[in-house]
């Protein structure tokens, strides 16, 4: 679960994210690592799953609610997706390396 936080926690200093999921959407073409929350709908969820797919993105399902995605964004409400651009490789094979946490 570090890996993840770290990612999250220099994604987020250094402003180079989107959240939400119409946001997320959006930018998924341009990301290189979209995490999603549990309690994402699942509509939501298949388009997010499609787009990733075809544009090559890595999706990680955060292994808790929007409410404590949110939380681990240091975000007053609930995340249920963020998308980050400035991810590199090494942190991409980290936080899936840790995916079994």
């Amino acid at each position: 679960m570090k890996a993840i936080e770290k990612v999250v926690k220099d994604g987020i200093a250094a402003n180079k994210y989107k959240s939400g999921v119409r946001a997320v959407l959006q930018s998924a073409k341009s990301s290189k690592l979209v995490i999603v929350s549990q309690s994402m709908e699942a509509a939501d969820r298949a388009k997010l799953d499609e787009q990733a797919k075809s544009a090559g993105v890595t999706v990680y399902e955060f292994k808790g609610t929007s409410v404590q995605l949110g939380k681990l964004c240091n975000k007053p409400f609930r995340v249920t997706a963020i998308a980050f651009k400035g991810t590199t490789d090494a942190e991409l094979q980290a936080v899936m390396a840790g995916k079994g946490q």
